[in-house]
């Protein structure tokens, strides 16, 4: 399968708290890691692991860390030829903190992903099997004429596009999204957000994730393990469930196998770990 992933692309700064989260205190970060990171690059690691291919739709700064960020896409092998890189302004980035509870907060810039453009031409001439779209690039200037190359491409094509509506969820932002798989999280799912989708997939944490199809709400419970980070764990989720439901079409399948990936991931620090992919699908039928 072939996938065009459009969405943030960033340099994470990541470090782990043992104290608490307290306004108007000095903390000190342990362990603390510079990676390539944002949600494009994550879904994009997560769905090479599964061995699909990867066409990168992104913008960075021309510097240092943009070009850190198309050297690891490339070293992961994906296709960057459609990764824009704009001279006026910086590469986003976010610094996240860890707690002990292994809840991530982030805070950070989207610097040059704000100036995000992604043309339905584009689109058509990477000829993908599926388009996803993350949400924060629905916040751009350009977000609607994203979301409108990418529906169209999508229908011209005759595939499955996805758009994560995490940044935009909980906002009173009403989206057109025909025919379209729809993931969100828990609390932050509004309804007007996520007009006449034809799937949702409402990823809750602990509680595993829900599947709204025909007006049928039907609950996936999690897979219990200890958390040490949950960093990238919704980007490992949707590039799961979207290499399951492209294969199978069957949703339950696919978020019963996304939770296995999610689970897997949240065990183990950082955005990019690695997970016994062979042996996942082998379980769940997917080889």
């Amino acid at each position: 399968m072939k996938v065009a992933v459009i969405g943030d692309l960033a340099i994470d700064i990541r470090g782990y708290l043992k104290d608490s989260m307290k306004a108007g205190k000095n903390l000190i970060l342990e362990n603390i890691k510079e990676n390539v990171g944002g949600v494009a690059s994550n879904i994009t690691y997560y769905l090479r692991a599964l061995r699909d291919q990867v066409s990168v739709l992104g913008a960075v700064g021309d510097d240092v860390w943009g070009k850190k960020i198309i050297s690891k896409l490339k070293t992961l092998g994906a296709d960057t030829s459609r990764v824009k890189v704009l001279s006026n302004m910086s590469t986003g980035f976010l610094i996240i903190v860890v707690d002990q509870s292994g809840e991530r907060t982030m805070i950070g810039s989207r610097g040059s992903n704000e100036e995000l453009s992604v043309t339905e031409e584009e689109l058509l001439n990477i000829k993908p099997d599926w388009v996803h779209v993350s949400g924060y690039s629905l916040l751009n200037k350009k977000g609607k004429e994203i979301l409108a190359s990418a529906r169209k491409a999508a229908e011209e094509l005759g595939i499955d596009y996805s758009v994560d509506i995490e940044g935009i969820g909980s906002k009173n932002v009403s989206l057109e999204l025909p025919s379209a798989v729809v993931f969100c999280n828990e609390g932050s799912c509004n309804e007007k957000s996520r007009k006449n989708a034809k799937l949702t997939v409402i990823k809750a944490g602990p509680n595993g994730c829900y599947r709204i199809y025909n007006g049928e709400i039907v609950q996936h419970k999690p897979i219990k393990v200890k958390v040490s980070d949950t960093t990238a764990a919704g980007d490992a989720f949707n590039a799961a469930f979207i290499h399951a439901y492209w294969k199978t079409k069957e949703a339950d399948l696919a978020c019963e196998f996304a939770n296995k990936i999610a689970a897997l991931k949240v065990t183990k620090n950082g955005n990019m770990v690695t997970i016994p992919m062979a042996k996942v699908l082998k379980e769940f039928n997917l080889l």
